[in-house]
């Protein structure tokens, strides 16, 4: 990865107002609807643009995901450091993400980023019911993904 005197995280409510490439809601990705009223945080280097992940404050805690990073700029770190960028703003609040595989990207290496991390797997509703209705995690819950807590 290049220096990170190079690199700027920034928060923007609209995706829009910082991302000149096209792009899909999270919704369209397979994420489940309430990810689409995510904040945007933006990954630059040099200026330019070159990647983005969301949070939402759900209260007791804070849904993170829908991370994209250009593909000539995967693999060197980036991912990682945005995400890291965007947790360390977001405070100590309980973290709820969901590891949605999707383009190149494979499970394993997603599972590798948030354990790097400190996430752990969420296999039933007694792993969050402190911060969630039953109802929500439900409504999330999609045996093709993987539910992941950061405290």
């Amino acid at each position: 990865m290049e220096e990170t005197g190079r690199l700027r995280v920034k928060k923007y409510a609209m995706l829009s107002k910082a991302w000149p490439h096209s792009y899909e809601q999270p919704s369209e990705k397979g994420y489940p609807a309430i990810f689409d009223l995510m904040d945007s945080w933006v990954l630059f280097f040099d200026n330019e643009p070159i990647g983005y992940t969301g949070s939402l404050d759900m209260g007791e805690f804070h849904f993170i995901g829908n991370t994209y990073i250009l593909p000539q700029y995967r693999k060197s770190g980036y991912h990682s450091f945005l995400l890291s960028e965007r947790n360390h703003k977001l405070g100590l609040k309980p973290k709820i993400t969901i590891l949605n595989p999707i383009e190149e990207s494979q499970m394993y290496h997603l599972v590798k980023v948030v354990q790097s991390l400190g996430y752990n797997p969420v296999y039933l509703y007694d792993d969050v019911k402190d911060i969630m209705s039953n109802k929500l995690y439900t409504s999330i819950f999609d045996p093709s993904q993987q539910i992941w807590r950061m405290n």
